[in-house]
């Protein structure tokens, strides 16, 4: 399973870093996780296609993990530039809710012409793909958010944290992960609510039994702090920070990822 971080950021303005998004590769299925601003253009630049893309998984629904998503489909249905290959959206069930209004919103211009459009509703069953299972997990943001757990068929798990507390949910999506991509929305000293330090990602990390942490998800005023010595404190590991464009090989137990 190959990771492509696309965004490592967040809905501040950041030159270095761009809003949410990861395209995930496995055996002949491709997948982005959360679809922020800027998305598209940064997949072109890793040599990545939207029309190639299988399915869009969703973390929650707000607009930096979320919002470019009417504009991938809009994109879709363009004369000589749309899609043919099905397409699979996927989230909560409240994520969802709010993908429908944003339908009846604008009309026929966030409907699938000439492809298929799946709503996959993750609070109901995981989603079986041809390379890899999705499952979802609540966690304490917003009511639509869930921490995401991609297990491909050569058994190797992905976890996704997306926008979270400290919670169970969080735990349960990371158990034994062989990456486990948390946020740590802000330094050490600057807790907000509803999202993580690095202390409290490699805490989660540990509990967790994860065997790599990948910390994501800055918020400006962590580029000018060591965010990676208090999350590997708490994690008794070394741990990396995400970068935009950075490629990761995820191996399974046993072996090492490819940074």
């Amino acid at each position: 399973m190959r990771l492509t971080v696309l965004g490592s950021g967040t809905a501040a303005a950041n030159p270095r870093r761009g809003a949410p998004g990861y395209l995930v590769e496995a055996m002949d299925e491709t997948l982005l996780v959360d679809c922020g601003a800027g998305t598209l253009d940064r997949l072109l630049k890793a040599g990545g296609d939207a029309h190639k893309i299988d399915g869009v998984i969703f973390t929650h629904h707000h607009l930096d993990h979320f919002g470019e998503i009417a504009h991938l489909l809009f994109a879709a249905r363009l004369p000589g530039h749309g899609r043919s290959r099905p397409l699979t959206l996927a989230g909560s069930a409240p994520l969802l809710k709010t993908f429908r209004g944003m339908q009846e919103l604008f009309g026929p211009w966030l409907s699938p012409e000439n492809f298929t459009l799946t709503l996959h509703d993750l609070d109901e069953e995981p989603m079986f793909g041809a390379g890899v299972c999705v499952s979802a997990y609540e966690v304490e943001h917003i009511p639509s958010s869930r921490a995401l757990r991609l297990e491909a068929a050569d058994g190797a798990v992905l976890a996704f944290s997306g926008d979270t507390d400290v919670c169970d949910g969080v735990l349960t999506a990371a158990l034994a992960a062989d990456l486990f991509v948390c946020e740590a929305s802000f330094p050490e000293g600057g807790k907000q609510p509803g999202h993580l330090v690095p202390s409290e990602a490699g805490d989660l990390a540990r509990q967790a039994g994860a065997r790599h942490l990948l910390l994501s998800h800055f918020y400006p005023e962590c580029d000018d702090t060591d965010m990676a010595a208090p999350a590997a404190e708490a994690f008794g590991k070394p741990v990396a920070l995400a970068t935009d464009g950075m490629v990761v090989a995820v191996a399974a137990a046993g072996g090492e990822p490819a940074w």
